[in-house]
């Protein structure tokens, strides 16, 4: 049992390492095989940062909320962190303009927070079961995406990426936001390394936890908190990427064979990075040559959606019978 547990986790964390590293890696020794100008080779570079790092927070994130709302069809987007983190960005455009990458963050913050315990909340109200989030976290998601749509009227003919937002794209990656995507990362592995024993004592119950001094209801704020917090920071400067978050911690679960968010958290983190990274590749040197560059985002989603409706079904008739 002690080896097996050695194995799982050097795998885990050989995982997160390696898919941060080679990534990045590979993006600068090719490019730099190509010779090309100082410029572009920048902007390649950042942009393999962001979608790995991205991918870092969103997966991460998914773990968390999974975890500690004892919920396997949730994640940020789900429960419209997103979609309330782009409609306080646009209202940021509208209002401060797009200078401030700060305000912009800030505004983000506020908003992606709002909308999870507006879904929490409301969730709860109608019975806190699974059903519950998912047409919870659908609701107001809707509300805001319809609410980011008509602003998008107004926003877009000022600032033009803020139309790729709505789908989430690492198309408009500059240098400066750099502080923005990594902040949230380092963030979320500093969290993972104080929370995941804790939030294997409150996935068993709450009952459980407090026996072992646990307060369920401080580490979900807690986690509440920081997800709401790091996944609206990364929709502030790329737009929602969905359907990471959920995917990547069935994944890691499914390889590990085990729950234990010691183990699932670092490499479902690792999983996020590589997803992202691929699909963002993909969108940008395969798909771009047939039909022009898709947004990331829209390429998750893609994938991510039916893997949701397959687990909604599943998750459904399990409590029917």
């Amino acid at each position: 049992m002690h080896r097996e547990l050695i194995v799982k986790t050097t795998i885990a964390f050989s995982t997160l390492i390696a898919s941060i590293v080679l990534p990045i890696a590979y993006t600068y020794f090719s490019s730099i095989n190509q010779d090309l100008p100082e410029t572009i080779l920048s902007y390649r570079l950042h942009r393999s940062i962001y979608s790995v790092l991205a991918g870092v927070v969103l997966a991460s994130s998914g773990c968390m909320l999974q975890s500690t709302l004892r919920n396997p069809l949730v994640d940020h987007h789900i429960l419209g962190v997103g979609a309330g983190a782009l409609f306080a960005v646009y209202l940021s455009f509208l209002l401060h303009g797009f200078s401030s990458l700060f305000m912009i963050a800030l505004a983000a913050s506020a908003g992606g927070l709002f909308a999870l315990f507006l879904s929490v909340a409301i969730a709860e109200i109608m019975s806190g079961s699974d059903a519950a989030y998912v047409l919870s976290g659908l609701g107001v998601t809707s509300m805001f995406s319809g609410l980011s749509i008509l602003l998008l009227y107004y926003v877009a003919p000022r600032y033009g990426p803020a139309s790729l937002m709505l789908t989430g794209s690492f198309i408009h990656s500059r240098k400066d936001m750099m502080p923005y995507v990594l902040a949230p990362a380092v963030f979320m592995i500093i969290s993972y390394f104080a929370l995941a024993k804790k939030m294997n004592t409150v996935v068993i119950g709450d009952d459980y936890a407090l026996q072992l001094g646990v307060n369920p209801r401080r580490i979900r704020l807690a986690t509440a908190l920081i997800v709401g917090v790091s996944s609206s920071l990364i929709v502030s400067m790329f737009g929602m990427i969905g359907f990471i978050g959920l995917v990547t911690p069935h994944m890691a679960r499914l390889f590990l064979k085990t729950s234990d968010n010691r183990l699932v958290i670092p490499l479902a983190m690792g999983f996020g990075s590589l997803l992202l990274y691929i699909t963002d590749s993909l969108s940008r040197m395969v798909v771009a040559e047939v039909l022009g560059e898709v947004p990331a985002g829209a390429v998750t989603s893609a994938i991510g959606a039916p893997f949701f409706l397959i687990l909604l079904v599943k998750r459904l008739r399990g409590v029917q019978h």
